[in-house]
């Protein structure tokens, strides 16, 4: 796939873009299928499994920030809710067809039906929390110029993914006797924090990779300016 990519005829710079974009859209279905698993210590939950692929999504964006803009990067974003919504549409019609195992169709429903609440929780945290990481991405290299990467991308995901995980977390897991995933609040409380600094570590890990790779597009970028 990505060979017959690069033998398109547009500009280089944009084929880096839409594989970043690609990625990133694939991530952001994926983490929403991995989150309603929790990872355990000693017995207790501590972390969502969507924290597998959140800090590359959010990787991602950084990348198409500082490359495309903020409204770009945006507009990815509501692409990837779009996505979501579409897929959770096909996994629930699926789900109401009558299987011939009980057993397949229960374990499929389990892994793959998220309920409504989760879905909506899930595109109004990852809308809100994008925004938040696109603009500040932008804002700081408005202000700072091609200096101070690392400073705007960790910043800009550690806001972006407390607000996501807060957001998420309340929606789709407060315990309102509405589903018997509901959390306790201590859980809601706690959580949601644990779950951002341990992504903003990753992102802090990751940096340099996606460092390299957006001064890599934009290098490119200015070398089709002339």
């Amino acid at each position: 796939m990505f060979n017959k990519l690069f033998t398109m005829d547009i500009k280089k710079s944009y084929k880096y873009v839409l594989i970043v974009l690609f990625c990133f859209l694939i991530g952001s279905v994926m983490q929403n299928i991995l989150v309603v698993k929790t990872f355990e210590f000693y017995g207790l939950p501590i972390l969502g499994a969507g924290i597998v692929l959140t800090w590359f999504v959010f990787a991602c964006s950084d990348i198409l920030t500082e490359c495309m803009g903020e409204k770009f990067a945006f507009r990815a974003c509501l692409g990837g809710v779009a996505i979501n919504l579409i897929w959770s549409l096909i996994t629930w019609i699926c789900i109401s067809i009558k299987g011939d195992n009980e057993y397949v169709a229960e374990c499929y429903a389990l892994v793959l039906g998220s309920s409504l609440r989760i879905t909506l929780a899930s595109a109004i945290a990852y809308i809100g929390g994008s925004y938040l990481n696109n603009h500040i991405m932008d804002k700081l290299h408005k202000k700072h110029g091609e200096k101070k990467y690392y400073f705007r991308a960790i910043l800009s995901t550690a806001i972006g993914q407390l607000f996501d995980d807060y957001v998420f977390w309340f929606l789709a897991f407060a315990p309102f006797g509405w589903s018997a995933l509901e959390k306790s609040w201590e859980m809601i409380a706690f959580l949601p924090i644990l779950s951002a600094i341990a992504e903003t570590v990753i992102e802090a890990v990751i940096t340099p990779v996606s460092k390299r790779v957006a001064y890599k597009i934009k290098a490119q970028q200015v070398l089709e300016r002339g």
